[in-house]
């Protein structure tokens, strides 16, 4: 039989999630909680790392496709095609646009 641990939490019913965790309704002890926190360490979330502005604008120009497209952009200036190269660029650059304010305002929240 399968241990029960290894099922999400989030479908453990109230009875079976005390047993896994062995606690009780009532909580922990101060003792026992001493001896987790002495064990396991604290229940808290790290500190997420935020990257700066310059960061995110680069990222943005990381992706496969925009790399095709720069590609494009200056094989078709090789070829005399400005207009093409400078449609093909002003595309980049409002992707670019769009996906740095898209993610700064996601990371700002």
């Amino acid at each position: 039989m399968q241990k029960q641990s290894s099922m999400p939490w989030h479908t453990f019913d109230e009875e079976l999630a005390l047993k896994e965790l062995e606690t009780a309704r009532t909580g922990l002890s101060d003792i026992e909680a001493a001896a987790r926190l002495e064990t396991v360490g604290p229940n808290s979330l790290g500190e997420s790392v935020t990257k700066g502005p310059a960061a995110i604008l680069f990222d943005q120009f990381k992706d496969f496709m925009i790399g095709v497209l720069l590609a494009a952009a200056v094989l078709s200036g090789f070829i005399g095609e400005l207009q093409d190269t400078l449609v093909i660029l002003g595309l980049v650059v409002l992707n670019a646009i769009i996906g740095f304010v898209q993610e700064y305002r996601s990371e700002k929240a």
